[in-house]
C-alpha cells in the first residue's frame, strides 16, 4: 500500500503512466470493437456509435463512485487508516451494485426509442441488451481496479487490461468472422467483464471488506451527489452534441464516431494520468502537511508542461492511422481532416487543463468541479445547435467540442488560484 513518502518525478510517474496506460487500453476494448464493426459497414458503426454514448451515460454513476471512493482511499491511506481503506471501498461496492440495478432496468425500460432518437438501425437495440448483461461485473471491476490502483497496484491492474483488450480482439475477430456480428462482439465484452470481475474479488479479498457502514456509505453519498453533477452535466451535453451529428447524414457521423473514439482515447489517457496526480494529492490531504503538497504540485507541473507538448503529436500520429483504416473513402476522408486541426489543438487544451483538475479532485473540490462542468456544457450545447446549422457544419460542432475545453480550463485555473492564493493569505495572517 502506497504511503505518504516524499514524491518526485520517478515517484509520481511510476504512480500516474500504469494508471494512464491503464485508462488507454481500456478505452481501446471499445475502438476495437468500433473498428471490427466498421468492415460490417456505416449502418453497423453508426448503431455501435449511438449505444456507445449511452453506454457511456450509463457508466457515468460508476465512476462517480470510483472517483469519490479514490479520493477517500487516498486520504484514509495519508492518515494511515487500514481499516478505512478497506471499509470505504466495501461501501462503494454495495452503492455501486444498487446503482448498476437501477441503471439496467431504466436502460432497458426505455431503449426501443433508441433506433429513431438516432437514426439508426434497430440491431443497436439487441447489442445495448446484451450489454446491460454485463453491465454489473463491469461496474464492479471499475471500482475494484480503482481501489487496486490507489493502494499501489497500478502495474498489476495495467497488465489486466492490457490481458483483456488482446483477449476482446481475439474474440471479435472470431465473432465477426464466424458470422456473429455485432451481437458477438457485445457477447464478447460481457464475457471478458465478468471473468475480471471474478478476478478482482478475489485479489481484493485482503484490502475490502465488505461490511456495510453507514458512515462511510454517507461520506462516499456526499462526495458522490457532486461528482455526480459533474458528470451529468458532461453526458447531457455529450448526448445532445452526438444526436446533433447524427441528423446531418450518415457519412457526417461516421467521420464523428471514429472522431469522438479517438478524442476518448486521449481523455482516458490524460484522466488516467491525473488521477495517478489526484491520488498523491489525495494522500497529502491526509497527512495533512503543507511541504508535501507544495512538492506535488510542483513536480505535477513540470510532468503536465512535458506531456503537453508530446502528447498532441502522438495523438496526430494515432488518427492518421485510424482515419486510413477505417475511413478509406476520400470523401470520408476530407471531412475528417477539415475536423483534424480541432481535435488536437483539444488534445493540448485538455492536457495543460489537467494540473488543474487532477488537484481540484485530490482535495474533493467536487462542488465546484460540479458547478463548472454545468456553466462548460451550456456553452458548448449552445455553440453546438447554433454553429451546426450554418456553413460549418461538422467543423462547427467540433469548434463548440474546443470551446467546452477551453472553458473548463479557464474555470478550473481561477478556481486553483483562489483557493491556494487563499491559503497563502490564511498563512501570512497566522504568522
Amino acid at each position: 500500500m502506497q504511503t505518504n513518502e516524499v514524491i518526485n518525478v520517478k515517484k509520481q510517474l511510476k504512480v500516474s503512466l500504469p494508471i494512464a496506460f491503464e485508462s488507454l487500453i481500456n478505452i481501446l476494448m471499445t475502438l476495437v470493437d468500433t473498428l471490427v464493426i466498421s468492415v460490417l459497414g456505416t449502418s453497423e458503426l453508426a448503431a455501435l456509435g449511438a449505444m456507445s454514448v449511452i453506454i457511456n451515460i450509463m457508466q457515468m454513476s460508476i465512476q462517480t463512485i470510483n472517483v469519490s471512493n479514490n479520493t477517500l482511499v487516498a486520504k484514509a491511506i495519508g492518515e494511515k487508516n487500514n481499516n478505512k481503506v478497506k471499509l470505504t471501498t466495501g461501501n462503494s461496492v454495495f452503492m455501486t451494485i444498487l446503482i448498476s440495478i437501477i441503471t439496467i432496468i431504466v436502460i432497458y425500460a426505455i431503449q426501443p426509442m433508441f433506433p429513431r432518437l438516432f437514426e439508426v438501425d434497430k440491431i443497436c437495440i439487441t447489442y445495448l441488451t446484451i450489454r446491460l448483461i454485463g453491465f454489473i461485473q463491469s461496474s464492479i471491476v471499475t471500482i475494484l481496479s480503482g481501489h487496486q490502483r490507489t493502494i499501489g497496484n497500478q502495474g498489476n491492474i495495467l497488465g489486466l487490461r492490457i490481458f483483456a483488450v488482446i483477449l476482446n480482439l481475439i474474440l471479435d475477430l472470431i465473432a465477426v468472422k464466424q458470422g456473429y456480428g455485432i451481437k458477438g462482439v457485445a457477447w464478447a465484452t460481457v464475457f471478458i467483464d465478468t471473468i475480471l470481475a471474478i478476478y478482482l474479488l478475489v485479489k481484493s479479498k485482503k484490502t475490502v471488506k465488505y461490511k456495510f457502514e453507514k458512515i462511510y456509505f454517507i461520506e462516499i453519498f456526499k462526495l458522490f451527489k457532486w461528482n455526480f453533477l459533474e458528470r451529468i452535466a458532461s453526458k447531457v451535453d455529450n448526448f445532445i452534441f452526438n444526436l446533433i451529428v447524427a441528423k446531418m447524414g450518415n457519412l457526417e457521423y461516421a467521420v464523428h464516431v471514429i472522431l469522438i473514439q479517438i478524442a476518448n482515447i486521449y481523455e482516458a489517457f490524460i484522466q488516467g494520468f491525473g488521477d495517478g496526480i489526484t491520488i498523491t494529492v489525495g494522500i497529502a490531504s491526509g497527512d495533512n502537511t503543507e511541504k508535501s503538497m507544495n512538492k506535488i504540485k510542483e513536480i505535477a507541473r513540470k510532468l503536465i508542461n512535458v506531456c503537453s507538448f508530446i502528447f498532441p503529436i502522438v495523438i496526430l500520429a494515432i488518427s492518421i492511422v485510424v482515419m486510413k483504416i477505417s475511413l478509406p473513402e476520400k470523401e470520408l476522408q476530407n471531412i475528417f481532416y477539415s475536423v483534424l486541426p480541432l481535435l488536437i489543438i483539444g488534445t493540448y487544451v485538455t492536457m495543460s487543463a489537467t494540473y488543474y483538475f487532477s488537484i481540484l479532485r485530490g482535495v474533493r473540490d467536487f462542488e465546484f468541479l460540479a458547478k463548472r462542468n454545468i456553466i462548460s456544457s451550456i456553452a458548448k450545447i449552445i455553440l453546438t445547435i447554433v454553429l451546426a446549422f450554418t456553413p460549418l457544419g461538422i467543423v462547427g460542432v467540433w469548434v463548440a467540442y474546443l470551446a467546452y475545453g477551453i472553458i473548463q480550463k479557464y474555470l478550473s485555473k481561477n478556481r486553483y488560484n483562489e483557493m491556494f492564493n487563499r491559503k497563502l493569505c490564511e498563512k501570512r495572517i497566522e504568522n
